[in-house]
């Protein structure tokens, strides 16, 4: 008997939802595990991204992100997840920003502690808010919390920061804090190779928590013209996804 792939697993899990009983759940959660294991899984980097993860480091195959001049969205995050196998294929919900540099918070720090760059991406996470891809975002930082917090920049401004001055903790708190606020939380990984394992895990998980749309188990009626509207938006997105991904 030839080995089951992704679209056995679905059609497996398909005569199981909703589990019935507890035993019915492990199995069905089970299931759930070796289906999100063979599905493809491709990683949008964002074309700017300075010192990107690499496709030997992810173990996932790595194409450019999609621009709007290419599929009508504009460039959001710096990492994109595209599950894909046996019929199956979509955007993973999780947009992730990387946050990495000289100790691992030179990064996060620009960004946050710079009251124009913090701007800016403020006005990034409100357009991952209006993309319908995603339903989650994350920073994802090469640093621990600590080291964030006695971070100190080497310039301040254009002059050499001979005095070792930073932003007071408790600025620094209230930055990530604010990030939680809107909804962003910050993971604190310590090192590269930490951050790329939980990017990955992170990645997996959203897509057995998501198992049922993943599939398809929870699609409305073919009358709903406002379902109908968005899945043809987002349809198009993975066209170009894919086109993307093949001409690679």
């Amino acid at each position: 008997m030839p080995p089951k792939n992704a679209a056995d697993y679905a059609d497996e899990i398909m005569t199981m939802y909703p589990a019935a009983t507890e035993d019915v759940k492990v199995i069905l959660n089970r299931r759930v595990s070796s289906f999100v294991n063979l599905l493809d899984i491709t990683i949008f980097t964002a074309q700017n991204e300075q010192r990107p993860w690499t496709q030997k480091e992810l173990g996932y195959q790595i194409r450019p992100m999609l621009l709007k001049e290419d599929c009508g969205v504009q460039q959001v995050g710096d990492y994109q997840a595209y599950y894909s196998g046996h019929g199956i294929a979509g955007w993973v919900g999780l947009l992730a920003e990387r946050k990495g540099g000289n100790k691992g918070c030179e990064d996060l720090y620009s960004t946050l502690m710079n009251a124009e760059n913090c701007a800016r991406f403020y006005r990034e996470i409100d357009r991952y808010n209006a993309d319908p891809r995603f339903s989650q975002m994350v920073v994802i930082a090469e640093c621990t919390f600590e080291q964030f917090l006695l971070y100190r920049p080497p310039f301040i401004g254009k002059k050499r920061n001979t005095k070792h001055i930073g932003a007071s903790v408790a600025a620094r708190r209230g930055k990530i804090a604010s990030l939680h606020a809107r909804g962003v939380p910050v993971v604190f990984c310590g090192t590269r190779k930490n951050a790329i394992e939980m990017y990955k895990m992170l990645v997996r998980q959203w897509l057995i928590k998501n198992y049922v749309t993943v599939i398809g188990l929870d699609k409305k009626p073919f009358d709903d013209k406002e379902f109908l509207k968005n899945r043809l938006a987002l349809l198009e997105v993975e066209i170009e996804a894919t086109r993307s991904a093949l001409n690679a």
